[in-house]
């Protein structure tokens, strides 16, 4: 009886202590209320800022996300998946609120209004109220996909890039759109769209955009992106992540599947056009990173084609690229030496490994064995 009482006790205890923590609300950004002129309501936006905002003086290029009300959080999860992993250069996210009873009316019946609140209210408070670089996407789902090509129509300069998941209807603007775009030569502007393979009512008129776009010259950068296993309501996600990657072209290190991807592309010579163009757009520095030549050279590895190797690390300086690597990577590239019998070169490269490492275990019984033979 009296273990029964302790025990009761403690787990009251237990559930007490737990209980003491109420918890404190989980704020995501900060929101504006806009009385807007132009739409003759209060209309609601949010603003989502990266981690390091406050503490630098870069001017920031900005993503709006149509349906905010739905997509803010998920806009602002992939910005911080996008820093973590140095995929995107940091960017500010704003949700635009719309009500689903009128949002149909909204992108469509009353786009040009709703364009006009863009322009004038929205964006002219973020620019003034926010560190931006003007650069600006918009993104847009179903009829906001529909409102994306409308917009770009009618205000050509207000966005220079489009991410349209699902866009809706596409046909029947596609009259007005071929007129634009054959008059219009010389825009530099991004449009990513995506629709489903069996997506009943969206996929004829994304067809018939890419075909369009495929059959014409035009400076638009463009890619259309045909999505598999996905319905209307889910091509949201996959457009939005691979969208915002496609804008910010460049920005990556470079990568290959194969061996043959690589030489596909243009190899050495492809490498260099993609740096200089990274520099470009962005300031970054036109040098590989050390993991990124590793991982070529690996490429060679693995089709296990030992001349592109040679080519491959001659390109890239011998020691100068085992100095930059862990150990284990550059005992990588010496034991490729051993397995295609080149142990003369295999010595001298585990010579200049042990060298580097002198505490690498693997390096300096990698370089007795050979020694050994």
């Amino acid at each position: 009886m009296k273990k029964s009482i302790i025990i009761i006790v403690l787990v009251f205890l237990s559930f007490t202590s737990y209980s003491q923590d109420k918890g404190s609300p989980n704020v995501v950004g900060i929101n504006h209320t806009i009385n807007s002129k132009v739409l003759k309501e209060n209309k609601n936006i949010q603003v989502y800022l990266p981690k390091d905002y406050a503490s630098s003086t870069k001017k920031y290029p900005v993503i709006y996300l149509l349906d905010g009300q739905r997509f803010f959080l998920y806009g602002a999860s992939l910005h911080q998946t996008f820093s973590a992993y140095n995929l995107t250069p940091d960017f500010i996210v704003v949700g635009i609120t719309n009500q689903q009873a009128t949002r149909m009316n909204t992108f469509s019946a009353g786009a040009k209004d709703f364009a006009e609140y863009l322009q004038k209210e929205v964006i002219s408070l973020i620019d003034s109220n926010y560190r931006t670089s003007k650069k600006r996407l918009l993104f847009g789902w179903a009829y906001g996909g529909g409102f994306g090509i409308e917009t770009f129509i009618s205000k050509p300069k207000l966005f220079d890039g489009y991410i349209l998941s699902s866009p809706f209807p596409v046909s029947s603007k596609m009259k007005r759109f071929k007129s634009f775009i054959e008059k219009n030569k010389d825009l530099n502007t991004f449009v990513f769209f995506v629709s489903d393979a069996k997506e009943f009512g969206v996929k004829g008129g994304t067809e018939e955009l890419a075909s369009f776009l495929n059959m014409n010259t035009t400076s638009l950068r463009w890619k259309f992106k045909v999505l598999s296993g996905e319905e209307h309501r889910s091509t949201v996600y996959p457009a939005l992540y691979h969208g915002i990657q496609e804008y910010f072209e460049n920005y990556t290190e470079v990568s290959f599947s194969d061996l043959k991807d690589f030489n596909t592309k243009g190899g050495l010579n492809y490498i260099k056009k993609y740096y200089g163009k990274r520099y470009e757009l962005y300031g970054l520095s036109k040098e590989l990173a050390p993991f990124t030549k590793y991982a070529i050279v690996r490429l060679a590895i693995q089709a296990n084609e030992f001349n592109s190797f040679e080519e491959l690390l001659s390109a890239f300086g011998s020691n100068k690229l085992i100095a930059e690597l862990r150990a284990s990577w550059a005992c990588n590239i010496a034991n490729f030496y051993v397995k295609k019998n080149k142990n003369q070169k295999a010595i001298k490269l585990y010579e200049f490994i042990v060298k580097t490492f002198p505490t690498s275990n693997r390096a300096q019984k990698g370089l007795s064995d050979l020694l050994k033979k």
